[in-house]
């Protein structure tokens, strides 16, 4: 891994394991492709709702693209 890819996940993964969260980062692109565990950590950092994530996107594969970028503009639009 880049440098800068093993430092973010382990930042986040940090932020994920202290708040309990089940599931922590392995492979950054992929799991946070989704846009799911994106919000996730956004919420776990800003202490706030993201609002309109749909938590059960299909796999990457199979997902609805409009989901997909659902997810990723409602993180995006959250740091905005």
């Amino acid at each position: 891994l880049p440098v800068s890819q093993q430092i973010y996940t382990d930042w986040a993964n940090h932020y994920l394991a202290k708040s309990g969260h089940k599931r922590l980062i392995k492979d950054l692109q992929q799991d946070i492709a989704d846009g799911v565990l994106l919000a996730d950590i956004i919420q776990i950092i800003a202490n706030e709702k993201v609002e309109d994530i749909n938590g059960c996107p299909r796999s990457q594969s199979q997902m609805v693209r409009v989901r997909f970028i659902r997810n990723l503009s409602a993180g995006r639009h959250f740091q905005s």
